[in-house]
C-alpha cells in the first residue's frame, strides 16, 4: 500500500470512527445504547457478528445483552461465569485479545457456538472500562470476505470500546435513576392515596389500567412507560384540597365539588415547578387534563376533540371506570360489565372510541369482563373525580 493510499485508509478509518462516537452518544436508553454499541462496532471492523457482554455483579455473572448476526435469538441473555470462556479472560484480566483461530485457542467456551449454531472461526475481544472498572467485553466474530482481523483492527476496537463503556456507564446510572424515581413515584402516590382511606389503591389502579389500554393500542415501551408515571401521578392536585373535602363521607355539595374540580390545576402547577427542561411535560398535561371530555363538558379548560392529549384521553378513562367500580362511601361499585357499559354509551361524546375499545380487549384478555349486561347507569357527576 503507497502512502497515499495509506493516508486514505485511515482517514475512513478515522472518519468511521468518529461517526461510530457520534452514534453512541445519541441515546440514553440502556438498551437502545446496547444495540448501538454493538452496531457500531460491528460496522468498524467489518465483523460478520458481534456479542456486547455486561457484567451483573448481582449474580455474579456475564450476560449476553447485546448481538448482532445470524442466529442472534439464541445467544441473546446466555450467561457465563464471570472466569468463563475468552471474554471471561478478558474481563478478568483488563486486556484485549485478538484470535485468529479459535479452536486453537484453549480458552474458548464452545458451548455459546452450540448453544447457538454460529460457527466462529476468529475473534475480537475488547474490554469495556469505564471509571476504572471493567463493565463488560465486546466480542467481534469473523471478519467478512473471509480476511482475518488485524491489529490495526483490534486498535480501532479499543477506541471505539473505550467510547462505548462510557456511554453504556452513563446509561446504566440513568437506569438505576429511573427505577429509583419510579419508586419515588409509586411511593407519592400511595401517600396521597392514603389521605382518602374510600380511594386507597385509586392511583395504582388507574395506572395498571393505562398500562394495559396503552399495550393494547400498540405503544412503543417508552411511551407506556412514560404514561405509567403519568398516571400515578394524575391526581397529585388533591394534595392542595382540604381534607374536610376530600375525605367528606357524603355527597359533596356544589361549592365542595368546584373546590375539588381545582386539583388538575394544582396538580399541574406543583409539577411544573420540578420540570427540569421540559422532561415531564407529559406528566403535567396528564395532570391538568384528565378529566377534559371529547365535546368540552370537562375541565379546567374545556377541552375538546385531539386538544386533549391522548395521555390524559387514556388516563381519564382509566379514572373514570376505577371511580365507578370502587366502593366510596355514598355509592357501591359497579360490576366491571356495567362499569364497561358506562363507558361505552359515553364513547364519541367524553371518550375517545379507540382508548375504550382498547381497555375493553385488554380486560377481556385478563379474563375480567364476561360480557355483558344490558343496564344503563346514570353516574353522577363527581364519581369520577
Amino acid at each position: 500500500m503507497g502512502k497515499a493510499e495509506e493516508s486514505t485508509y485511515k482517514e475512513t478509518e478515522l472518519l468511521s470512527l468518529l461517526e461510530a462516537f457520534k452514534h453512541l452518544n445519541s441515546n440514553i436508553e440502556i438498551n437502545e445504547v446496547f444495540q448501538n454499541i454493538i452496531l457500531q462496532m460491528v460496522n468498524l471492523v467489518d465483523a460478520e457478528a458481534g456479542t456486547l457482554w455486561v457484567v451483573n455483579d448481582e449474580e455474579q455473572m456475564i450476560e449476553a445483552s447485546a448481538v448482532y448476526g445470524s442466529n442472534s435469538s439464541n445467544i441473546i441473555n446466555i450467561k457465563l461465569k464471570l472466569n468463563e470462556g475468552i471474554v471471561g479472560k478478558v474481563i478478568s484480566s483488563s486486556e484485549p485479545h485478538l484470535i485468529e483461530n479459535v479452536m486453537e485457542d484453549a480458552s474458548w467456551a464452545t458451548r455459546v457456538d452450540q448453544q447457538s449454531g454460529f460457527t466462529t472461526k476468529s475473534m475480537m475481544t475488547v474490554p469495556l472500562i469505564a471509571k476504572e472498572k471493567v463493565i463488560g467485553a465486546l466480542q467481534l466474530l469473523n471478519k467478512k470476505n473471509n480476511l482475518l482481523f488485524t491489529r490495526d483492527d483490534l486498535k480501532l476496537s479499543v477506541l471505539l470500546a473505550n467510547q462505548a463503556a462510557l456511554a453504556l456507564h452513563n446509561s446504566q446510572i440513568y437506569d438505576e435513576l429511573a427505577r429509583m424515581n419510579l419508586n419515588v413515584i409509586r411511593t407519592l402516590a400511595k401517600v396521597l392515596d392514603a389521605r382518602d382511606p374510600y380511594t386507597s389503591g385509586h392511583s395504582e389502579r388507574v395506572a395498571k389500567y393505562s398500562r394495559w389500554i396503552a399495550e393494547n393500542m400498540e405503544m412503543d415501551a417508552k411511551a407506556i412507560e412514560e404514561l405509567y408515571k403519568a398516571a400515578l401521578l394524575h391526581d397529585i392536585g388533591k394534595i392542595g384540597i382540604p381534607d374536610e373535602i376530600l375525605r367528606k363521607t357524603s355527597r359533596l355539595t356544589n361549592e365542595e365539588y368546584n373546590v375539588i374540580k381545582t386539583h388538575p390545576i394544582i396538580g399541574a402547577e406543583i409539577l411544573s415547578e420540578i420540570n427540569s427542561k421540559g422532561k415531564i411535560t407529559s406528566l403535567i398535561e396528564t395532570a391538568k387534563f384528565h378529566h377534559e371530555r371529547l365535546d368540552g363538558s370537562g375541565y379546567p379548560d374545556r377541552l375538546v376533540g385531539d386538544e386533549i392529549p391522548i395521555f390524559a384521553k387514556i388516563v381519564g378513562v382509566a379514572d373514570t371506570f376505577d371511580a365507578m367500580t370502587t366502593d366510596r362511601p355514598y355509592h357501591k361499585g359497579l360490576s366491571f360489565e356495567e362499569g364497561i357499559n358506562e363507558l361505552e354509551r359515553c364513547k364519541n361524546t367524553l371518550f375517545d372510541e379507540h382508548i375504550v375499545h382498547s381497555f375493553i380487549r385488554s380486560l377481556e384478555e385478563r379474563k375480567h369482563l364476561k360480557r355483558k349486561c344490558t343496564k344503563s347507569i346514570e353516574v353522577q357527576p363527581n364519581e369520577s373525580v
